[in-house]
C-alpha cells in the first residue's frame, strides 16, 4: 500500500501556529518556516529529505516583537536558508552560519520599522543568483486611508543591518500576495494582484519583468491576466492571490485564484504558461483546472504552485478545507491534450478527531486544512507544508443559564505531508 508520512511541525515547547512554508535545497534539505499564531515569534524547521517524522525535525525558535503575519524562506546558491518575518509593526532579517538546524547559528535582526503602514504579503521575498535579499512590500490593506504603494527592497551586504537596506517605490498601487523570483541570469520576475484600471473593485492577476536596476519604477513593465477571486468573510480570508514558478530557462508559469469574468462572481482556478513575450496577451496560453460553479465553489484559502526538476507543473490547492494536488506532465494547457491529474494530499475527515472541546455547549470538533505550500525533492515528489485548524460547533438546545454554542478554533498547527508516489488513490 502507498505510504504517505503526515506530521504537525515541531515547536519545542507548546504553541500554536499557522501558515507555513517549505523549501527543498540541492541535496533534497527540508527547509521550513511557520509562525507562531498569537503573541509573537516563527519558528525554522529542518528536515532530511526523508522526513517521515516529528522527532526527524530539528527546529530553531526566532523570538519577535508583534505577532509574525507572514514567514519566508528563501535558498541561497550554497543551500542556505535565508528568513524574513514580517509583522504589523516591523521587518526582520535572518541568516545562519555554520549548522543552520542550531539556535546559535542564526543571527536575527529588525531590519524595518515602518509601524504597522506595510506589509509583505505572498512570497514576496527571494535571493538574487549571488544569494542577496530582496523583497516587495506595499501599503497595508486593512488600514483605512493608507496611501496605496508598492516598494522594491533590497540588500547586497552587512544585511543583519537595518541601514544596508534601501527601499524604493516601484508602484502608487498595492501590489499584494506578491510571488517573487530571479532567472538564472538575475532577472526579476514577479506576479501580484493590483487594482483593475476601470475603477471597479475588481483586482487583477498580473506579470511583472525587471531585467536591470530594479529600484526604478519605469525598469518594471506588468500585464494584466485575469480577474482575481476573494473573500474576507471565509472562515480564513482569501485575499486575492497568483503563484508563479519559472522554469530552468526563466520561462514563467502561474496559477491564479480567478473570478468568473461572466459576472456571476463565482471562483475558479487557472493554469497558465509562457514561452515568449509574457508581456503581451498573446505570449500567454491557459486553461481552467477548475472551473466556475460547483466545483470552482469549494475552493477555499491557499494554493501553490511548484515545478519538478523537467519543469513540470505541480499545484496543491485548498478545497472544502481538504489539501488536494494537481500534476500534469504534458500539453498542460491544452484542455484536449493535457494529463493533469488529481492527487489527494490530506482529507480533513481522515483527521482523528478532537475530543476535548472548551466551549461551552459545542458537541462537536472538526480539522480544517488550508493555504498549502509545495516543493519538491529530488526524487521528483512533493512535500507540503500547510495549515491545520481545529474547530469547535455544533450543539443547538444549550442548558437553561448556559450560553449556547458559539464555533470557534480550538487550536492550529503547522502539518507536514510527504507523498511517496503521484499514483491517484
Amino acid at each position: 500500500m502507498e505510504k504517505t508520512s503526515r506530521f504537525f511541525l515541531p515547536t519545542g515547547e507548546p504553541r500554536n501556529t499557522t501558515r507555513p512554508r517549505v523549501e527543498v535545497d540541492a541535496n533534497g534539505n527540508l527547509h521550513m518556516v511557520y509562525p507562531a499564531s498569537s503573541v509573537g515569534d516563527a519558528f525554522y524547521a529542518y528536515c532530511p529529505g526523508n522526513c517521515s517524522s516529528a522527532e526527524q525535525a530539528k527546529v530553531v525558535r526566532f523570538s519577535t516583537q508583534g505577532t509574525v503575519d507572514n514567514a519566508m524562506v528563501a535558498l541561497g546558491p550554497d543551500g542556505r536558508p535565508h528568513v524574513l518575518l514580517s509583522t504589523y509593526q516591523r521587518a526582520y532579517y535572518a541568516s545562519c552560519t555554520g549548522d543552520c538546524s542550531q539556535q546559535s547559528s542564526w543571527t536575527v535582526s529588525a531590519i524595518l520599522e515602518h509601524g504597522g503602514k506595510y506589509e509583505i504579503s505572498g512570497e514576496a521575498f527571494a535571493l538574487t543568483p549571488e544569494g542577496h535579499p530582496r523583497f516587495v512590500m506595499h501599503g497595508y490593506r486593512s488600514l483605512r486611508g493608507a496611501t496605496p504603494s508598492t516598494f522594491y527592497v533590497q540588500c547586497d551586504s552587512s544585511c543583519q543591518t537595518a541601514a544596508s537596506w534601501h527601499a524604493s517605490q516601484i508602484s502608487d498601487q498595492t501590489w499584494q500576495e506578491v510571488t517573487l523570483r530571479f532567472t538564472s541570469s538575475g532577472q526579476a520576475r514577479l506576479t501580484a494582484t493590483k487594482p483593475a484600471n476601470d475603477g471597479s473593485s475588481q483586482h487583477k492577476g498580473s506579470f511583472g519583468e525587471c531585467d536591470a536596476n530594479c529600484a526604478q519604477p519605469d525598469n518594471w513593465k506588468t500585464l494584466d491576466l485575469y480577474n482575481t477571486f476573494s473573500s474576507l468573510t471565509e472562515l480564513a480570508r482569501m485575499y486575492p492571490s497568483v503563484s508563479m514558478a519559472l522554469t530552468s530557462s526563466g520561462k514563467p508559469r502561474i496559477a491564479l485564484l480567478g473570478a468568473d469574468e461572466g459576472g456571476s462572481g463565482e471562483r475558479n482556478l487557472v493554469y497558465a504558461e509562457c514561452d515568449g513575450n509574457c508581456l503581451v496577451n498573446e505570449g500567454w496560453q491557459a486553461q481552467f483546472l477548475i472551473p466556475a460553479g460547483s466545483e470552482g465553489n469549494k475552493l477555499r484559502a491557499g494554493f501553490d504552485l511548484a515545478l519538478d526538476a523537467q519543469n513540470r507543473p505541480r499545484l496543491v490547492y485548498t478545497a472544502d478545507y481538504n489539501i488536494l494536488l494537481a500534476h500534469c506532465d504534458a500539453d498542460c494547457t491544452d484542455p484536449d491534450k493535457s494529463t493533469w491529474q488529481l492527487k489527494k494530499v490530506e482529507l480533513s475527515g481522515d483527521m482523528q478527531a478532537d475530543q476535548v472541546i472548551p466551549y461551552s455547549n459545542c458537541t462537536m470538533a472538526s480539522w480544517f486544512l488550508l493555504r498549502p505550500s509545495l516543493a519538491i525533492g529530488r526524487d521528483g515528489l512533493p512535500r507540503v507544508a500547510y495549515q491545520a485548524a481545529d474547530i469547535s460547533g455544533g450543539g443547538s438546545h444549550p442548558e437553561p443559564g448556559t450560553t449556547p454554542c458559539s464555533a470557534g478554533a480550538d487550536m492550529t498547527f503547522a502539518r507536514f505531508s510527504q507523498l511517496d508516489s503521484l499514483r491517484s488513490e
